[in-house]
């Protein structure tokens, strides 16, 4: 009786090239929070968020565009200036699907909430939303060559293409 091995590829845990999260090329490695890319705790929340993204679109095949509340440690304040978010004021992020697979994420807009518990409403959202895709926003990305590209300039290419 024959035993069948399958091989399986094993991960770089050594890569120091740079790898696409979210909006930004970060470079990896024990230096890159203090080199201001992310820290541990963003990289793994922005992983979870990046699993969260993917199962919607696969849920809504026809979307291109997603807005949600950013997950705890998925984004600082940084991108909103050098104060720290108030506990009422969440994230708005802005997930454009370029082609399925190749999605970038974009910290948007703080929204105000009622209260510290209370998360960014459905109304909010699809007012963000509109806002977004009304305006002259990028979605920049890199695509395989390594080039940055506008991923939303892309999506309207291609839908005026159909």
């Amino acid at each position: 009786m024959a035993v069948s091995r399958t091989r399986k590829k094993k991960k770089n845990r050594n890569r120091t090239t740079p790898v696409w999260e979210g909006r930004s090329v970060y470079a990896m490695g024990d230096g890159a929070a203090a080199a201001g890319g992310p820290s541990a705790t963003n990289m793994a929340a922005g992983h979870r968020a990046a699993e969260a993204d993917r199962v919607w679109f696969d849920r809504h095949p026809g979307a291109s565009v997603r807005v949600r509340q950013a997950l705890p440690d998925e984004y600082d304040h940084r991108p909103f200036g050098p104060e720290p978010l108030a506990p009422n004021e969440k994230i708005a992020v802005v997930v454009v699907q370029a082609a399925p697979g190749r999605r970038t994420r974009i910290p948007y807009q703080v929204v105000t909430t009622p209260t510290a518990a209370a998360a960014i409403s459905p109304q909010q959202l699809e007012e963000i939303q509109a806002e977004w895709e009304s305006s002259d926003q990028i979605a920049p990305m890199t695509n395989q060559s390594g080039q940055v590209i506008d991923a939303l300039g892309l999506m309207r290419a291609l839908q005026t293409q159909s």
